[in-house]
């Protein structure tokens, strides 16, 4: 488990981190925070410099997007999924497991 705080991480942004060997990102989307796995699945590229939009992402590679709650790409480029991990907040921390 991994611990951050709220307001370390600002709006439309990400946070990339390595927990317990695996490359994680955290996002905040519109005020929502998600946790994925910081590796695109079309060409294992990092998504920590992706835009977010929405519940999206966009690899920065070439545009895959990838929705941040299930983690399922839109497009043509790849059918697999980004892995997501669970995201809790307790006051002004957010909680990631990796289970």
């Amino acid at each position: 488990m991994s611990e951050h705080r709220v307001d370390a991480i600002p709006n439309n942004t990400t946070q990339a981190f390595e927990l317990d060997g695996e490359k994680v990102l955290l996002c905040n989307a519109g005020g929502r925070h998600y946790a994925i796995r910081n590796q695109c699945t079309h060409q294992d590229a990092p998504l920590e410099k992706g835009r977010i939009r929405g519940h999206f992402i966009s690899c920065p590679l070439h545009g895959v997007r990838f929705n941040l709650e299930t983690g399922e790409p839109m497009g043509e480029l790849t059918r697999t999924p980004v892995q997501t991990f669970a995201v809790s907040e307790e006051e002004d921390s957010i909680l990631i497991c990796l289970d």
